[in-house]
């Protein structure tokens, strides 16, 4: 009886075939150890800054969300009345960098802030996140209170509880600042909305909604990161899940009869340590 044992027998075009194969599968395997080197390790600058802005009447364009994000780490927002040194430019309200300088200086801003290189930036135009919302065919978010604002001579409302907003009610979401808590009850809906914003929008069940919404981040969005720096970013910080997200620390002053959020220096770096470092 003649016994045949795997890999024996083989004739010459067998063997370059299984050659050949080897050799493909290798190569796809080193694309793939590649390719997650690149997403998961942490080299290169992991932080982000996320800049909602917004455009007055008289044209001037001011930051009115600020988060440091990190790569696999936290979110840091920092309120947009937050007493900074703004390099060239002295003390004053850390939005003000974004209208004087544009994201560049509100980058080097909170370099100084954090004490943390962060480099890169993106910005979200507000009237973009409606643009954007619709693309991906409504978010869903929990929404801890009952809201009801004016957006551009309509009423909004949205009751609490888990609800699925079109891009419209996400732009009010965003941007209503009533409630106790004001403007920092604000900070907080914004960073939600980002974080499942960067969940939904990289979520397989998404993907044929990805031609709408790359070309509405495309009209809507400004960034020094290229393309491939951004898919980077973005699957990393939805490889992450649900981050750590808190506001930098401090109390609201009135100085010379303006209000300013004045930062607390030494709880503020237990927070960045916490969510960005």
């Amino acid at each position: 009886m003649q016994v045949h044992k795997a890999g024996r027998g083989q004739g010459p075009r067998e063997a370059r075939r299984g050659g050949i194969l080897r050799t493909v599968l290798l190569v796809l395997l080193l694309m793939l150890i590649v390719v997650l080197a690149y997403l998961l390790l942490p080299f290169g600058y992991q932080r982000v800054v996320l800049l909602g802005s917004d455009a007055s009447a008289d044209g001037v364009s001011r930051s009115d969300t600020i988060v440091v994000a990190k790569a696999g780490g936290g979110m840091l927002a920092v309120p947009r009345d937050t007493l900074v040194e703004i390099p060239g430019a002295g003390e004053d309200k850390i939005n003000v960098a974004f209208a004087t300088g544009g994201p560049e200086l509100t980058v080097d801003t909170l370099e100084i802030l954090t004490e943390l290189p962060i480099r890169s930036y993106v910005v979200v135009h507000f009237d973009g996140v409606q643009d954007i919302v619709n693309a991906l065919d409504g978010i869903t978010l929990e929404v801890e209170e009952p809201i009801e604002v004016g957006i551009g001579g309509r009423l909004v409302s949205i009751p609490a509880g888990t609800q699925t907003l079109d891009g419209f009610e996400a732009l009010a979401y965003v941007r209503y600042r009533g409630g106790p808590t004001a403007d920092i009850g604000r900070i907080g809906r914004q960073q939600r909305f980002l974080q499942e914003l960067a969940r939904e929008a990289t979520s397989p069940a998404k993907l044929p909604r990805l031609p709408a919404t790359a070309l509405a981040v495309w009209r809507n969005v400004d960034t020094n990161m290229n393309p491939l720096q951004a898919a980077r970013f973005a699957v990393q910080m939805r490889l992450a899940g649900s981050v750590e997200a808190e506001i930098y620390p401090g109390t609201p002053q009135y100085i010379d009869g303006i209000s300013y959020w004045v930062p607390d220096r030494e709880a503020g770096r237990r927070v960045v340590d916490r969510t960005v470092r």
